[in-house]
């Protein structure tokens, strides 16, 4: 019964940190993609190039992002970066949706890192899309924090008691002390 209880608890202990890891990572995914969204500066910027991108994920399974080309100036110096969507999904129609709307041509606001003008995003914005990495550990942390403080308080196996009379341990499930006899309350 010990070691079952010492394995309950190690258990316990190792989900509790996988949770509080990912819960980090949310939090931290989460202050990142709002420092872009509050501190990156957004300038326009024209589509040269937009495309869908097919690839296979682990599987087999047809996937699908978009890759935009954009041309912009900052501070009297043109650039050309390619972006992509941050996400792909087994979608073709939302994808061709994305690719359409950044047709060459068209001009959109993005936003860039004011220490690398090549580093940009656009897509950035209070979104599910845009937050998905921080939604997603934070589900996972808090099943996995849950968990853990489920199976540590709510599973706890029972412990002896004292015999009132003799002082004596009685076990879980005794309603008798085994030394005196004497009745066991709360059995």
């Amino acid at each position: 019964m010990a070691r079952t209880d010492r394995t309950r608890k190690l258990i316990g202990v190792i989900l509790f940190l996988i949770g509080l890891a990912l819960l980090t990572l949310a939090g931290w995914t989460g202050y990142h993609q709002h420092t872009i969204i509050k501190s990156w500066p957004e300038v326009q910027a024209e589509v040269v190039k937009s495309e869908l991108v097919e690839s296979q994920n682990d599987d087999g399974n047809t996937m699908y992002s978009t890759a935009v080309e954009f041309r912009y100036t900052v501070e009297g110096k043109e650039y050309r970066t390619s972006a992509k969507s941050g996400y792909s999904t087994s979608s073709y129609e939302d994808m061709k949706i994305e690719a359409d709307t950044f047709a060459p041509g068209t001009r959109h606001p993005i936003r860039l890192n004011p220490a690398n003008p090549r580093d940009i995003y656009y897509n950035a914005g209070y979104t599910a899309g845009f937050f998905l990495l921080s939604i997603i550990s934070g589900g996972l942390g808090i099943v996995f924090s849950g968990t853990s403080i489920a199976l540590m308080v709510f599973f706890r196996p029972e412990r002896s008691i004292s015999c009132p009379a003799c002082g004596q341990a009685v076990e879980p499930g005794q309603n008798f002390c085994p030394n005196c006899a004497a009745a066991v309350r709360g059995r």
